[in-house]
């Protein structure tokens, strides 16, 4: 067989065994803790919204923005007739994020990373802390508040 050939045959096995390695270590497990992330933050979200007769209109993945491997979620959250009621909302959120925390309801933190209100409505950015990438977006964006 001439070297050409081999040379060949084994740029294509290293392609496969590369392609293979990063999936089984590297998207694979992103894609589990992204699901499960999406999973429990819902959840909370959820659970809170139906007390209060809002609902999520719309749910943004932040990792698109701040990178890959970052577990954080922007929720929007249906239109409160005043303001009043949109502070609320978000006071609300914050207490259901601290009591989750306290009572060790997840394997790992829950945080409030950002909220605000535009048209009415609510906007929260919550990260799940599964991950070094996803602690420190948490702690640039405490620091990002810290100057604003």
């Amino acid at each position: 067989m001439p070297l050409f050939v081999e040379i060949v045959i084994g740029f294509i096995i290293a392609v496969i065994a590369y392609n293979l390695i990063h999936y089984f270590f590297i998207t694979r497990p992103i894609d589990k803790g992204h699901n499960q992330t999406l999973k429990i933050l819902n959840g909370l979200v959820n659970n809170l919204l139906e007390k209060e007769k809002n609902e999520i209109i719309e749910v943004h993945d932040l990792s698109n923005i701040w990178g890959r491997n970052i577990y954080a979620f922007e929720y929007v959250i249906s239109k409160c007739p005043t303001d009043e009621l949109n502070d609320e909302l978000i006071n609300q959120i914050k207490e259901a994020i601290n009591k989750a925390n306290e009572s060790k309801k997840f394997n790992h933190e829950v945080v409030l990373t950002d909220s605000f209100v535009r048209d009415n409505q609510v906007h929260v950015d919550l990260a799940y802390l599964l991950n070094a990438a996803t602690y420190e977006y948490v702690l640039d964006m405490r620091q990002l508040n810290k100057v604003n």
